[in-house]
């Protein structure tokens, strides 16, 4: 009974029938080298018995079985080994890829990391920047406010001194005015009480000359007169009668007999009295 040859794999059928064969040719090889021994003490060429030549096939069958099933061993194991390397390699790349993976995933981790880090100091560095800006903007905003005020201020204070000193030459204005007022009050006086002595040394000097006729008493006449530098009378008139016409033309003849009038030699108080009304009383 011949042995049965084991399927191999699809992927396998070649090689698998090239180990068979050979297997097969190392048997035939070792069943030639043991039948060459049994004959070889024997000179004499005997023809082989029957039943040894028999017993030789069982023996190369069963050898050739177990070489076989020693190669179908051997292929299973190589098969096995295969397998198993290639699981292990399977679960190696696998790893591998499981590592490349991790390690990508940290180096993305990494990179998103720093890209994170990255972005926050570029957003401190420009919140740094615009705190500068703004720190900048500010002082230069406070520098303008100061000067602004500074300029202000002096307009202020110059406006305020410029006030005072008009306040100030008003009052010396005013003060001034006042003393001006004051000594033209006390000048107005002191004329009015000089031109009152000349009026009255005028009535005296006319009272002097007047001719009193033979006429009641107790008359008075009120006159103007008018005169030039000197005391010359220009022109001399009664203004308010006596109620007597011969005492007024008496007056007013005995203003002209007393010219030149006693005037002052001060031109100013001289203009004031160039004119002059008095009351005209010989009695007094």
């Amino acid at each position: 009974m011949s042995a049965r040859k084991p399927v191999a794999p699809k992927g396998r059928t070649r090689k698998s029938r090239a180990f068979i064969y050979a297997a097969i040719v190392h048997v035939i090889v070792v069943v030639v080298l043991i039948t060459s021994t049994d004959f070889s003490s024997d000179p004499s060429p005997v023809a082989a018995p029957q039943v040894p030549i028999v017993k030789a096939k069982v023996v190369d069958q069963k050898a050739i079985d177990e070489e076989v099933k020693r190669l179908q061993e051997a292929e299973a194991k190589k098969k096995r080994e295969a397998e198993k390397k290639r699981t292990a390699e399977k679960k190696r790349r696998a790893d591998e890829i499981k590592r490349s993976k991790e390690a990508e995933a940290k180096k993305k981790r990494e990179a998103e990391k720093k890209r994170a880090a990255e972005k926050k100091r570029r957003d401190e560095e420009k919140a740094r920047e615009n705190a500068r800006e703004e720190a900048v903007a500010e002082k230069k905003k406070q520098e303008q406010q100061k000067r602004e005020l500074a300029e202000r201020k002096k307009i202020e204070e110059a406006q305020a001194k410029a006030e005072a000193e008009r306040a100030a030459a008003a009052l010396r204005e005013a003060l001034e005015n006042e003393e001006k007022e004051l000594a033209s009050v006390t000048q107005a006086r002191a004329d009015e009480a000089e031109i009152a002595r000349y009026i009255e040394a005028v009535r005296t000097r006319v009272a002097s000359v007047f001719v009193y006729p033979d006429l009641e008493g107790g008359l008075s006449c009120t006159l103007y007169v008018r005169m030039i530098p000197g005391g010359e009378v220009v022109e001399a008139r009664v203004i308010k009668s006596s109620g007597n016409a011969s005492f007024d033309r008496q007056a007013e003849n005995a203003v002209r007999k007393a010219a030149p009038l006693p005037v002052p030699s001060n031109p100013r108080l001289f203009k004031r009295m160039q004119e002059i009304n008095f009351v005209f009383d010989p009695e007094q």
